[in-house]
């Protein structure tokens, strides 16, 4: 009797380690790679479930353990993520493109994990290499958003703003966003001044001769402006006078032109500002018509004058990084003749010196830009054949024309940083005061006499008790 009972103790032992040992084995037979092929995708997870966020870079994997065992698995988007069940209680994830998907885990008991996968460039390693090369720029952060980085924070100036994105290009190769920000954003004044001096000279020596009626014929032959020889000539040449005036000119011209412009603008550290003063002349552009193929003329502008473009960056310590390129340019005298159609149409010409540049400077300094100098010489000598030969005399046949221009440019720019100002300021035109008729026409008054303000006096306080 005895041994029947430990015989059936025995065996419910053995069935009841059976069955634990079939349990285990189907938890560790549960499927090794991403089960979307046997799993319905799951978009939702399930009411009562418990919500993870995990966030994966491209190209990396790690591993998430649970306390409970895990009995299935289902991932929304395998083309995003790949899952895999390492044991009982930890997965596998692999981040394969930037994207979003979750994953919906299954425990005994009915009880179920939702975990958000957000796949993205690897931030960390960039904001690692911020941290060594730019350690004083303490809020710079950087985070994925999608397949580009966004950098956002508060930097110092608009320099560390220019490395911050230029760092992150070259070393992700992804595209950045830029949602920097900085400290305080100072305002620069330029004060530019333009000085341009123009000086020509002029010197005419010769003798000029002008006649009417004149012509001139050799026996025999045509006539070279003249019907019929005329008598009382020789007989080997024929030729007709009439009147002729013969004087002698001399000139000496001198001239000397300065032009001086100073512009003042304003802009924003990192900010173009732009300045004009002049005009705009329109140039004949020609363009193929699509219709028929004939050419179209069209007008285009061309701005001319005294103009400058900078953008200034406020750097640490008060240092002033200034790009500026200053313009100076003028509508020339002589145009360029174009023939078209039979007819001669001369087009404008502009003359143009410019120059462009970078800078460092502090507040207050001034950088100058010369050398901008152009010379021109013109000589013309017109002269009688044979006669202008002749020694001494031959200056009577002669007319000499000498021409020389020089044009130099000075620029010179002063930046300076400003504050805007707490109440507006006084104008010029606050203390004008027209004039009354009588003022203007009888006394020739330009400006009224300004109206006088009595004082009013104020009634004593003294002997009043309160």
């Amino acid at each position: 009797m005895r041994s029947c009972r430990q015989f059936m103790h025995l065996s419910a032992s053995c069935f009841v380690g059976l069955l634990l040992s079939l349990a285990t084995f189907s938890i560790a037979s549960a499927p090794v790679s991403s089960p979307a092929s046997t799993s319905p995708a799951i978009s939702a997870p399930a009411p009562g479930a418990r919500a993870v966020s995990i966030a994966l870079v491209t190209g990396k994997s790690r591993l998430h353990k649970f306390k409970d065992p895990v009995s299935r698995i289902s991932i929304g988007d395998p083309s995003v993520a790949d899952v895999m069940v390492v044991n009982p209680q930890e997965l596998y994830l692999l981040g394969k493109k930037p994207g979003a998907t979750n994953v919906l885990v299954w425990h005994a008991g009915d009880k179920t994990t939702a975990i958000d996968v957000m796949v993205g460039a690897d931030t960390a390693a960039v904001q690692a290499l911020f941290k060594q090369l730019m350690p004083d720029q303490k809020q710079l952060r950087v985070t994925a958003a999608g397949e580009s980085l966004v950098l956002s924070g508060q930097v110092t100036d608009a320099v560390k703003v220019q490395q911050a994105i230029q760092i992150a290009e070259e070393y992700s190769g992804k595209k950045v966003m830029n949602m920097l920000s900085t400290d305080h954003l100072p305002q620069v004044l330029i004060e530019v001044k333009i000085a341009e001096v123009n000086k020509d000279v002029l010197d005419k020596l010769g003798l000029n001769v002008s006649g009417t009626d004149f012509a001139f014929a050799a026996i025999g032959g045509a006539s070279m402006g003249a019907t019929s020889p005329v008598a009382g000539l020789s007989a080997n040449a024929a030729g007709k006078f009439g009147n002729t005036n013969a004087w002698l000119q001399a000139q000496i011209t001198s001239g000397a032109m300065t032009i001086l412009a100073e512009p003042n603008i304003m802009a924003i550290s990192g900010q173009e500002g732009r300045f004009l003063a002049g005009g705009k002349v329109f140039m004949p552009v020609p363009q193929s018509n699509a219709v028929g193929g004939s050419s179209v003329i069209t007008l285009q502008e061309e701005p001319y004058g005294v103009g400058i473009r900078f953008t200034p960056t406020v750097l640490n310590g008060g240092r002033i990084n200034l790009r500026v390129q200053p313009e100076v340019s003028e509508v020339s005298q002589q145009g360029i003749p174009v023939v078209a159609g039979g007819s001669t149409v001369v087009m404008p010409n502009i003359i143009t010196r410019q120059a462009s540049t970078t800078v460092q400077l502090y507040d207050g300094q001034s950088f100058a830009i010369g050398g901008l100098i152009k010379n021109k010489t013109e000589e013309v000598i017109s002269a009688f054949p044979g006669l202008a030969n002749i020694p001494i005399i031959g200056a009577l046949f002669r007319s000499s024309s000498y021409s020389a221009g020089r044009t130099e440019l000075l620029i010179i720019v002063t930046p300076r940083i400003v504050q805007p100002l707490g109440s507006p300021p006084p104008l010029p035109t606050d203390k004008f005061t027209p004039p009354t008729q009588s003022e203007f026409f009888l006394q020739g008054k330009m400006e009224g006499t300004k109206p006088t303000i009595a004082n009013v006096p104020t009634q004593s306080q003294e002997g009043v008790n309160p």
